[in-house]
């Protein structure tokens, strides 16, 4: 029986609102699938692009700073060949001292260099007067050996690098810091 004023539905309204109904829900579901399945397939694919990638990355910088040390000790053998050999063999160093001038084969080569490791310097106890000092850079940073105030030495050694200065002739404590970190600091005796 069918009341004015109210809806009924009939087999057909029913019929085609279970065909939306479900014609619906597979092409919501479809829709949601991609919505998930796509920022998936992004982040596989970067995670999978990364690992790819991390070893291929790593493997050379481990040649290529094994490479540079050989490339670095070629291109200043002059200054490397003699801080290696007063450290490895005293006798050395005695016997191509005998070349130099008296003043230079009077002071050890060992009191002489400044090596800068982890940013900070390691001082010889004192330099002679007018001294040639080799400063070693072991860092990745640059560094400065520069004479605080008076300025009587200012020299800069890259990553890696071997430099020289010589030493002032006046005798004293010379405070050293590193113009690039200021925090890096050390006192020089000379005399």
């Amino acid at each position: 029986m069918i009341v004015p004023g109210r809806y009924s539905r009939t087999r057909r309204d029913t019929a085609i609102s279970l065909f939306c109904i479900t014609t619906m829900n597979p092409l919501e579901e479809l829709m949601k699938t991609t919505t998930h399945a796509l920022p998936a397939l992004v982040l596989a694919a970067v995670v999978m692009g990364s690992v790819a990638c991390s070893p291929t990355t790593e493997a050379p910088a481990v040649e290529t700073s094994t490479a540079e040390t050989p490339a670095d000790d070629t291109a200043s053998s002059a200054a490397a060949a003699p801080t290696t050999a007063p450290s490895a063999a005293p006798t050395a160093q005695t016997s191509a001292g005998a070349g130099m001038s008296e003043s230079a084969a009077a002071a050890p080569a060992e009191e002489a260099v400044i090596t800068i490791a982890d940013f900070e310097y390691q001082m010889p106890e004192s330099i002679a007067p007018g001294a040639e000092v080799t400063v070693i850079n072991e860092d990745d940073a640059p560094h400065t050996v520069t004479a605080k105030g008076e300025g009587e030495f200012n020299v800069e050694a890259g990553p890696g690098e071997t430099v020289t200065f010589t030493a002032p002739e006046k005798a004293g404590e010379y405070e050293v810091i590193c113009t690039y970190h200021p925090q890096m600091s050390g006192m020089l005796v000379i005399g």
